[in-house]
């Protein structure tokens, strides 16, 4: 798509999320009150209630060792996506060639919204890239359908997502402090809606509010309301940065008028990942098999 030169600065200023949280050119400034009183009469937040949105219950926390932290979200029984530099720029030094040891990170993942399922950590990471910025890993463990159902993979295209735009979301443990808890509960933001000025194939912008630790966090599509209790909320991409300010005509940096989040949408990785799944699925059959 053609941009216009306003539009191009605003690119250029676009700042990627560092290490397991996501920073703005002024980092203080995301703690202003204002605008996050602003945001709120434009997209809906809510803390996460896992008796009214079960299928959220996909989306975890990822620890590091270090004490920093990102989201995850699974998509089959011990696969999970989160955001690339959660691995590449960790305060540990990870070999990604190799087996992570338990130690290294603890996944939570909490199907009822307060207890979390013990145990639960890396095991490989199969993929993490910073261009377009996600990761794929493999779990310790399955988790089983019975406890958190994993998300349906989505491949929509820029033109599908925008259609949908209504039913569109994010999640992710987002670092909201206005919604209590200090900022360390999970949380969604709804009554979004797509910047196509700086989005492409690879990129989506949206108006998602999120801060520090919601790198990894999850882009969806919620079920229609006839579908509230038998459609589940599809997974359209995964979250990993933000930007809150732009250039303005004369070159002046200035405030936006909202947090806009970028999103490596499925469609980026669709075929990487089911390849994945397919052949970890194909694995895990054969050795029980044998």
């Amino acid at each position: 798509m053609k941009l216009t030169a306003a539009v191009l600065c605003w690119l250029t200023l676009a700042l990627t999320l560092s290490a397991f949280g996501q920073e703005t050119i002024q980092a203080t400034a995301l703690g202003n009150k204002t605008t996050v009183i602003e945001n709120a009469a434009k997209v809906q937040r809510e803390v996460f209630d896992a008796a009214k949105h079960p299928a959220l219950s996909a989306v975890g926390r990822i620890n590091f060792a270090g004490g920093s932290w990102c989201s995850i979200i699974l998509v089959d029984e011990d696969v999970a996506v989160t955001a690339g530099h959660c691995f590449w720029k960790a305060n540990v030094k990870f070999d990604l060639r190799k087996d992570f040891q338990p130690e290294w990170t603890s996944v939570n993942f909490k199907p009822d919204g307060i207890g979390r399922i013990e145990n639960v950590s890396v095991k490989r990471v199969l993929t993490a890239k910073m261009n377009p910025d996600y990761a794929i890993v493999l779990l310790n463990k399955k988790i089983p359908a019975s406890l958190i159902k994993p998300l349906k993979i989505s491949n929509l295209t820029f033109d599908e997502l925008r259609a949908d735009e209504s039913r569109l979301g994010c999640a992710g443990f987002n670092g909201d402090k206005e919604l209590g808890g200090g900022g360390r509960l999970m949380t969604i933001s709804r009554n979004i809606r797509i910047i196509p000025e700086t989005s492409s194939q690879k990129r989506v912008d949206a108006n998602c509010f999120s801060t520090y630790g919601g790198s990894g966090g999850l882009f969806f599509r919620e079920p229609r309301e006839a579908e509230e209790n038998t459609g589940g909320y599809d997974f359209l991409g995964v979250i990993w940065g933000l930007t809150d300010e732009k250039l303005n005509e004369k070159g002046e940096v200035v405030r936006l008028d909202e947090v806009i989040t970028s999103i490596t949408p499925v469609s980026a990785f669709y075929e990487e990942l089911t390849a994945f799944i397919k052949k970890n699925r194909e694995q895990a059959k054969w050795r029980k098999a044998n």
